[in-house]
């Protein structure tokens, strides 16, 4: 991705160290807690802070150069590892996690459509075990350490936007956290392709009769969810630079498969539960075709398109 993608994003980062390298471990590593952690309360979701606020032109270029120094060592596969994992969160922030009961033998199943979403089996155990409701964590499809073995297929990738503008009914247009619902009697199939293309973005929540509703309870029987809870799942669909999302957190844990194009996201790395003006490490990656991001419930977060060609993503809001 060219630097221009992050020309709405580098104003809010405050540093960009690199991103943090974690080996997959077992199960019984023991993880370091932070000395203290605060509670997340009085935030609002959804546009808590406007990335439209950008410095000088010359502190952005300087600060731009920084983020792609630690974005290309992830692109380019300078680490040798499994995944990627940030600073834990804190217990304070942990126990705001919703607890979610696994099946017993979900980490023996065989290249379930979970494993699928992380690439391998082992990916997926050392995710519930060590990851889960405690850190961020990108999984690359392609990184040195998977050249050498093949790594399971996701089970979604591109879209099919012509048919879920034809089975549903509660498609979302975006800007920078504007907020219209799609009138198909107003607008068109080629109106809306209009509206991408000129930097929107669609955000379609997958319901029944949409295709990829069966790829959802597939994994809603996966984690052992009842009918009744089940996971959201939703589709942005996002036009070259587009930004869907001002700086915010969600109230639920989410998995984010890049389904086409690139992504780049900033993604809070410190003072866990405060405001976000009050976040001074910020981290930056690129997700790609394939890759998968776990973002837990109250980390703040925000992401922009490619500036060519757009790009296209799922959430899997877990409960």
């Amino acid at each position: 991705m060219k630097g221009a993608a992050t020309s709405t994003i580098v104003a809010i980062a405050a540093s960009v160290a690199g991103i943090n390298a974690f080996v997959t471990p077992s199960c019984t590593t023991n993880v370091k807690q932070p000395s203290s952690s605060v509670v997340v309360e009085g935030v609002t979701t959804d546009s808590t802070y406007d990335i439209a606020d950008a410095p000088t032109a010359a502190a952005e270029e300087e600060e731009e150069g920084k983020i792609f120094d630690a974005v290309e060592k992830v692109d380019k596969g300078a680490n040798v590892i499994e995944e990627f994992v940030y600073s834990d969160i804190g217990e304070e922030l942990r126990q705001q996690q919703t607890e979610m009961q696994l099946p017993s033998d979900y980490d023996v199943k065989e290249n379930d459509i979970l494993a699928s979403l992380f690439g391998s089996n082992e990916r997926r155990n050392d995710f519930f075990c060590n990851v889960f409701r405690r850190r961020v964590a990108c999984f690359p499809r392609l990184c040195t350490s998977n050249q050498h073995r093949k790594l399971l297929e996701p089970p979604m990738s591109g879209i099919d936007l012509p048919s879920l503008y034809d089975t549903n009914d509660w498609i979302s247009l975006r800007k920078r956290g504007s907020r219209d619902m799609l009138d198909k009697e107003q607008t068109s199939y080629i109106d809306l392709t209009g509206y991408i293309a000129g930097g929107g973005s669609a955000i379609i929540p997958i319901i029944p009769g949409d295709y990829l509703y069966t790829a959802k309870v597939q994994i809603e029987h996966a984690l052992g969810l009842e009918e009744d809870v089940g996971t959201s799942m939703n589709i942005y669909h996002s036009g070259p630079s587009a930004v869907a999302l001002n700086i915010h957190y969600d109230a639920y844990p989410v998995l984010v498969l890049q389904l086409k194009g690139e992504k780049e996201w900033i993604i809070q790395n410190n003072n866990f539960g405060q405001k976000a003006d009050d976040v001074t490490d910020w981290r930056n990656v690129t997700l790609t075709q394939g890759d998968l991001l776990y973002v837990p419930k109250g980390v703040f977060h925000a992401a922009t398109g490619d500036p060519e060609q757009g790009s296209t993503h799922a959430t899997i809001g877990l409960p």
